[in-house]
């Protein structure tokens, strides 16, 4: 366990000394190296990665509540182009699991969120929903407002909880805009659990970003105040799907930053501020790295660490929910990066 913990924490840091050296001066080696002592791949495992293939694994974290899931994979395209083709938000927020999803206009209309559909098994729960005691991650307020909005007898149930559910989606992104983190959702499901507290302690436990990138770290946690020159972002909803699990109906700031201090690499940080199941919150951070290939064309390495903020989740008789979960994220996350690989190079 001990060697694992201090693995990760290597990962934290070479990742972005990998990112932060000059793209000319990266070999084979130092990525060899990276791989090998930073997050413990085999040889088998380093082949695979300069062969294209995705590496994924869970590492372990310090709070028992979180999980956390690095991988690596190889593109043949360049940087550049990658992360054009990422900023064409409605074609490159589109994935296998992903069944609907919609971007938020600044301001943000109905039409951004006409196409949300509640599941219709949190519609039959929510009229059971009360503080401490609720199948859905929600504030107290809404478990309140829903049964008062919400004839959940009538024929047209699911149709007046999917307007409700629009309208609170577009208040609640309004007022995150206007004061980030201080809107930030507090779910009352559970107790009393601040989504932006949780937040800051996944950022907390994240220092590469502050000490590599610390006008980003300070972007991320003074939204929207700070500001910072050449950043884009880009806020939007949708709804994700593992197998047998609930689907997933959240809401999240995505920014994309090539700082110029780190020549060569771009930053891709996702911050969930809002999902009705499983996750209290979500940091996405992807370091998209140069990887010079002679002979041939550039290419890139993606180097992904998701930390998740699970709810409180009991083992229920011989199943544990949280580690079933986080096999599901593994396997999500091998499934994201090729999928990213073959958007990339079609």
């Amino acid at each position: 366990m001990l060697r694992r913990v201090r693995a990760f924490r290597t990962l934290l840091g070479l990742t972005f000394l990998l990112a932060a050296a000059p793209a000319q001066g990266q070999t084979p080696t130092t990525l060899v190296r990276f791989l090998r002592e930073g997050i413990g791949l085999d040889a088998g495992q380093l082949a695979s990665v300069e062969k294209g293939q995705p590496v994924v694994k869970v590492l372990d974290t310090k709070v028992k509540e979180d999980v956390a899931v690095f991988g690596i994979i190889a593109i043949k395209a360049s940087r550049e182009a990658y992360v054009s083709r990422i900023k064409d938000f409605r074609n490159s927020l589109r994935t296998p699991s992903r069944t609907a999803f919609g971007i938020f206009g600044n301001p943000a209309t109905p039409a951004d969120v006409q196409a949300v559909v509640i599941d219709s098994q949190d519609v039959a729960d929510l009229p059971r929903c009360k503080s401490g005691e609720c199948k859905l991650k929600l504030p107290a307020v809404v478990m309140d407002e829903v049964r008062q909005n919400v004839n959940f007898n009538g024929p047209d149930a699911r149709a007046q909880t999917n307007a409700y559910a629009r309208r609170r989606l577009l208040e609640y992104l309004a007022d995150y805009r206007a004061r980030g983190d201080a809107a930030m959702v507090v779910y009352d499901d559970r107790g009393n659990t601040r989504s932006s507290e949780a937040f800051a302690s996944l950022l907390a436990q994240s220092p590469y970003v502050f000490q590599y990138v610390p006008s980003l770290h300070h972007y991320l946690a003074s939204y929207p105040k700070g500001k910072l020159e050449g950043v884009s972002d880009v806020m939007y909803w949708s709804v994700d799907s593992m197998s047998s699990l609930r689907p997933i109906l959240n809401v999240n700031h995505l920014t994309i930053y090539s700082p110029p201090e780190l020549p060569g690499t771009t930053l891709l940080a996702a911050k969930q501020i809002f999902a009705n199941h499983y996750f209290e919150a979500l940091f996405d951070l992807t370091t998209v790295i140069d990887r010079p290939m002679s002979p041939g064309p550039p290419g890139t390495y993606l180097v992904v660490i998701r930390r998740f903020r699970f709810d409180r989740m009991p083992s229920i008789g011989m199943i544990n929910l949280k580690g079933k979960v986080a096999g599901k994220l593994k396997d999500q996350m091998v499934a994201d990066l090729q999928n990213e690989k073959r958007k990339s190079e079609s």
